[in-house]
């Protein structure tokens, strides 16, 4: 009798030897299965580098928000500082540390007026050019840092280069008024009397002046 073999060569597959894979045994189409042994490679290194930048995007949103954060906080506690010196050494601190977000711009700004406040025009002046050359046209408090200058300037007696931030101030919305009445004070010490209450005469015709511009104004015109 002869023997039975249960393994006959010729029969047996070794391990792995099969000629499928996980996409046909997906069921998928034929073209699909064909792409994706294709380009599956590719597009897992895709896949693995949008989620690094997901990543990367997400941690530094975290970072930028903390040190938001702590800027704030540490600007809120130097503005809080009674004695002129120890708050002017605490908004140095968060100017130098965190310089270029909102919190530092503030504390540069709070550092200009200290040292108008202190007399120091020249250093004040040149602390508000700075900043100008920081802060973007389209930043709210833009407008605000050029009236500072253009008051300091005309307190220093620079008075053309004061006469082109204010002009600059007349076409600004919400500043209007502020630009008109510098305009007039700058003809006005230069002995151009009839052009500054011309000037003054359009502040009091602004419906949005700020009532203290609105009585320089009027003064002026008495």
């Amino acid at each position: 009798m002869a023997e039975k073999k249960i393994f006959q060569p010729g029969k047996l597959k070794p391990a792995g030897s099969g000629t499928t894979n996980f996409f046909d045994e997906l069921n998928l189409p034929p073209a699909a299965a064909e792409f994706l042994n294709v380009w599956y490679r590719h597009i897992l290194a895709a896949i693995g580098i949008v989620v690094v930048a997901i990543l990367t995007w997400s941690l530094s949103q975290q970072y930028v928000t903390s040190r938001a954060e702590q800027s704030s906080q540490q600007l809120s506690v130097a503005m809080q500082i009674a004695d002129p010196a120890a708050r002017a050494q605490a908004l140095e601190e968060v100017a130098s540390s965190y310089r270029r977000t909102g919190a530092g711009i503030w504390s540069r700004i709070e550092l200009a007026h200290l040292a108008r406040d202190a007399g120091d025009l020249e250093g004040a002046a040149q602390a508000y050019q700075e900043l100008l050359g920081t802060i973007s046209r389209r930043d709210a408090r833009r407008p605000m840092v050029q009236l500072s200058l253009a008051q300091v300037l005309s307190e220093l007696g620079q008075d053309e280069q004061a006469l082109r931030y204010y002009r600059e101030l007349a076409e600004t919305p919400g500043f209007e008024a502020w630009g008109l009445l510098g305009t007039g004070d700058v003809m006005a010490r230069r002995g151009d009397t009839e052009a500054a209450r011309e000037k003054y005469r359009q502040v009091t015709e602004k419906t949005n002046a700020p009532l203290l511009v609105l009585e320089q104004a009027e003064s002026r015109l008495r």
